[in-house]
């Protein structure tokens, strides 16, 4: 029938523990007072070590039946308990070493002052207890944090691969994040407010001091999901003001995931989530543009010399030994000034022939450029005889042919590419015959220009 008192004294403790805590604050910094030949404050520091001891003994009590009725792991309480221990029989000690003293020595100081180090580290881990580790660290700017050592890592939210995203687990890859990043930090195991968990299912089924949060297939009556929607001002908008706030996305699939059943073990496919929904947690493979190469900076000499011979040069990006080669002020670029390129030929990513004197035969000079992955023969008298060599570059992905004599015939050789992505040929003789071209099938996007709208009735109109 008197069961209940354990786990009601246990629960009591972090009530009972503030008494000891202010009593012997006082009693501390009584000691350190200015004083005479003799101290007048020493009945009152008497009996506040006295009767903090005793508040300290009572609140050890208390917190020793909340680890066994609470389900607290001993490795989690253990220094605090032994802090409550220490603290209740320092408590005790002083109140007996200054119990004939008329002035308080160096000794009973140090004594008080060691006993105020023990109180504020068992206070310290008390509080990590309830409130978390990161209780009074989280509210600090983040540069602050990093200058005291502190490693932010924040909770990240839902994040699914691109490939197979559909077969995600809805509950466990897609909500439990959404609420690991917005509501955690309140809702936790160790800081249950309003008696809440919500980071794991167990807890969200458990519910909170109000009762259940969710009603299975009814969002719009589940407390879980109606609190995000109300107003911010609103004092029931959950989570307050000034936490992060999920997004319109997030809120939606958490009621989609509400609707569905709110189950435990259900794919994003099974609950008919669609990518639109979904898309802003996908995880892109996003590859570099330019192929990732060891090859060390150019020398700012090297790049004067091909400066002097008449192009334009510079890295690709910074701290990158690709270079980008423009024949821009260069006109008079024929096949045979090759030859001032053949050297750095490796480390040409970007090259620019346009407007030049090349023709076919510059065509087997590129064959060899292993990192080309932009070209440009616009207004050259490249014809495309030899076109098919440039599909054997590895990484080429954008070919310029605008104003040349290329024709479809001669594009098609590119099929075989493996990396091409857009061929552009506008004003070329394969721009006239693509409209007529039928079901031509390329491996990469022609872009041959000609586009027209369609007339609407409203052009015909006179005013």
């Amino acid at each position: 029938m008197l069961d209940f008192l354990g786990p009601l004294l246990g629960r009591m403790h972090p009530v009972l523990v503030h008494l000891p805590i202010g009593i012997l604050i006082f009693g501390i910094v009584l000691c350190f007072f200015p004083q005479r030949e003799k101290n007048n404050f020493l009945p009152a520091i008497r009996l506040a070590f006295l009767i903090g001891g005793i508040a300290a003994l009572g609140a050890g009590i208390s917190g020793f039946l909340q680890y066994q009725f609470e389900g607290f792991a001993w490795e989690d309480v253990r220094v605090h308990l032994v802090g409550g221990i220490l603290t209740a029989l320092g408590s005790f000690g002083l109140f007996f070493h200054l119990r004939k003293k008329d002035v308080i020595q160096s000794k009973g100081k140090v004594f008080a002052f060691v006993l105020g180090l023990i109180l504020t580290i068992t206070g310290h881990l008390g509080g990590n207890l309830t409130h978390g580790e990161s209780h009074f660290t989280d509210v600090l700017p983040p540069g602050l944090q990093s200058f005291l050592g502190i490693e932010i890592l924040p909770e990240k939210g839902p994040q699914l691969p691109e490939e197979s995203w559909e077969n995600a687990e809805l509950f466990s890859e897609v909500i439990q994040p959404i609420f690991n990043q917005n509501c955690k930090s309140c809702h936790n195991p160790r800081n249950q407010k309003g008696e809440l968990d919500l980071t794991t299912m167990k807890g969200l089924l458990a519910g909170g001091e109000d009762g259940l949060i969710f009603t299975a297939g009814d969002a719009e009556h589940s407390e879980l999901f109606a609190r995000l929607i109300l107003p911010k001002d609103d004092e029931k908008h959950m989570p307050p003001a000034g936490k992060r706030q999920p997004s319109k996305e997030e809120i939606a699939l958490i009621e989609s995931w509400i609707k569905k059943g709110g189950k435990e073990t259900q794919t994003l496919a099974e609950a008919g989530i669609s990518r639109k929904l979904i898309e802003q947690f996908i995880l892109k493979s996003e590859l570099p543009f330019y192929p990732k190469t060891s090859l060390a900076i150019l020398s700012a000499d090297s790049l004067a010399t091909l400066k002097t011979a008449g192009f334009f040069a510079e890295a690709i990006e910074s701290g990158s030994g690709l270079l980008k080669v423009s024949c821009t002020n260069f006109s008079g670029f024929q096949d045979s000034d090759w030859e001032k390129l053949s050297p750095i030929k490796n480390r040409i990513a970007y090259l620019d022939l346009s407007g030049t004197q090349a023709t076919d035969a510059i065509l087997d000079s590129l064959e060899g450029l292993s990192n080309l992955t932009v070209l440009k023969l616009n207004e050259t008298a490249v014809s495309g005889n030899s076109l098919d060599k440039l599909a054997r570059l590895p990484h080429l992905k954008l070919l310029y042919l605008n104003k040349t004599g290329v024709n479809l015939r001669i594009i098609e050789q590119l099929s075989t590419s493996k990396s091409l992505q857009k061929v552009f040929a506008y004003q070329t003789p394969a721009a006239e015959e693509f409209p007529n071209s039928g079901k031509l099938s390329l491996p990469f996007l022609l872009e041959t220009g000609n586009y027209s709208l369609p007339k609407l009735p409203t052009d015909t109109v006179v005013y």
